[in-house]
């Protein structure tokens, strides 16, 4: 509910369309092959609606600065707009939901890491978002890019046009740059992953991810710290069909 209810509050979308949006995000990010893309037209149908009604009438939010923008600028077209909202509102909310969840299974599995947390959580709470950022980064299947150009890399040499997959979660569990990858540890001094992405393609909602997820963490850590998993770790259902995961 709060990365929800912070994206509408930031984009101008009405919270009370919040199940809404959430069934259709659910739907257009699964690998569930046509029904996704239909998902994804009638997000772009609802957006497309809301940025009308925001011509009609302007609010201090997001998508009038978008509306707005679009009528100003001859180059930025209707279609390219209506899909950049889709994307702020499905990344604004689907990706640090998915983050709470497998960041309270870090800390419930690492049971130190949690009580360190409970006992000093304004202290602890930069370390913990970060560590959940580099091991709970968005999905397993990895970025789609073309090469622009012939490159080498490790001795292999991808060619011009050729279809590559970046796996965000293999660069942050290079051992070559994080000691004991695979342990969750919030005071590694290794800080160099790319949860957020790196250079022109790092989130656009980083700042905003950080400051819900140290909201979230540390006010449970403080207002529940006897806090524990109610269900074995097999009972857990893991979204495997779902892009970002969780």
């Amino acid at each position: 509910p709060l990365p929800v209810a912070v994206i509408c509050s930031l984009l101008g979308v009405p919270e009370s369309d919040g199940e809404y949006f959430r069934a259709l995000s659910d739907r257009m990010a699964t690998f569930s092959g046509e029904d996704a893309h239909v998902a994804r037209e009638e997000f772009g149908r609802y957006m497309a609606g809301l940025a009308e009604g925001k011509r009609a009438e302007p609010g201090e939010d997001v998508i009038t600065d978008l509306v707005q923008a679009q009528a100003e600028d001859p180059g930025f077209g209707y279609p390219e707009m209506v899909r950049l909202r889709v994307g702020l509102l499905f990344a604004g909310h689907e990706t640090t939901v998915n983050r709470i969840g497998l960041g309270m299974l870090f800390l419930m599995t690492n049971r130190a890491e949690w009580d360190k947390l409970a006992a000093d959580p304004d202290g602890r709470i930069d370390a913990v978002i970060e560590e959940v950022m580099r091991l709970g980064a968005t999905g397993d299947l990895g970025l789609l890019r073309y090469a622009h150009e012939d490159v080498e890399i490790a001795g292999v040499t991808i060619a011009r046009g050729d279809a590559v997959i970046l796996s965000v979660n293999a660069a942050n569990r290079d051992v070559d740059v994080f000691d004991h990858a695979e342990t969750f540890d919030p005071d590694r001094t290794e800080r160099g992953h790319v949860g957020f992405g790196h250079g022109p393609h790092f989130c656009i909602g980083a700042s905003l991810a950080r400051t819900e997820l140290r909201a979230v963490f540390a006010t449970l850590a403080r207002r529940l710290p006897e806090l524990d998993l109610a269900v074995g770790m097999d009972e857990l259902d893991v979204r495997t069909d779902h892009i970002t995961g969780g």
